[in-house]
């Protein structure tokens, strides 16, 4: 097979959402080679699981001050606030002959490639079932799938250098007021990148590129503007919607 990484565009959260489902169906329709796609975000926001209630996982009255987008993703799994510059992003779409049918092995086999990249730069991590991506200290980030008929997409966010304190006032923690001690407590769930490393956010992304484009034989593409453009409609019909992303 042949693979692609693309590796630019900045977009806000529901068009990253809504990307995500055009680029796994063109892939299940025989349009898109596998691909290895990097994000780059506008805006602070929160990724939703596609199963999870709103008032449930972030605090309203805080993100609606603040403007952060709540996008409801296509994916099952946990909320994840997420910063440009703080975090690295990136989604495969893989036909689904390319991964394991097991659930739990196709996590590992997926993000064993980025492991490896991260150890090289100096990150003592490892894959932790089912589905993190974990340091001694704790959690660097975590994976979520989507499978169509001949097509999976399998996106993992990791945490470069995210502000613990500022995830906690939007995440909802139950109904404590954020203190010093939950924050500590946070921190000793998740890793940053930063604390361990000295290379640059850019740095890591391109061991990422380069271990992948060693391992999978994957040259450098872009994306169509039909598909972006496909993606801005869906974006404002669905994913900025609160019928989308309120609907539980």
């Amino acid at each position: 097979m042949t693979y692609r990484i693309i590796d630019d565009g900045t977009y806000s959260e529901p068009v990253q959402q809504a990307l995500e489902g055009v680029l796994a169906e063109r892939l299940d329709e025989g349009e898109l080679e596998p691909t290895l796609r990097f994000w780059y975000r506008e805006s602070p926001a929160v990724a939703l699981g596609r199963f999870q209630a709103y008032e449930d996982e972030v605090a309203v009255d805080y993100v609606d001050q603040r403007d952060i987008d709540v996008v409801r993703r296509l994916t099952g799994g946990g909320a994840m606030y997420v910063e440009p510059g703080a975090v690295i992003t990136y989604s495969l779409y893989l036909p689904r002959e390319a991964v394991p049918d097991d659930i739990e092995t196709s996590y590992a086999a997926l993000d064993q490639w980025a492991i490896d990249a991260l150890r090289s730069s100096g990150l003592e991590v490892s894959h932790e079932p089912l589905n993190d991506i974990a340091h001694p200290d704790g959690k660097i980030g975590g994976s979520a799938q989507l499978r169509k008929d001949d097509a999976v997409l399998h996106h993992t966010t990791m945490s470069y250098a995210l502000d613990t304190s500022e995830m906690l006032r939007v995440l909802r923690i139950g109904e404590e007021k954020v203190s010093d001690k939950a924050i500590e407590s946070a921190e000793k769930r998740v890793a940053v990148m930063r604390d361990y490393v000295d290379a640059s956010r850019e740095e890591i992304i391109t061991v990422l590129k380069d271990t992948f484009a060693e391992r999978f034989d994957a040259e450098p593409g872009s994306l169509p503007n039909a598909v972006i453009d496909e993606a801005r409609i869906r974006a404002s019909e669905t994913f900025t919607t609160e019928e989308w992303n309120r609907k539980l």
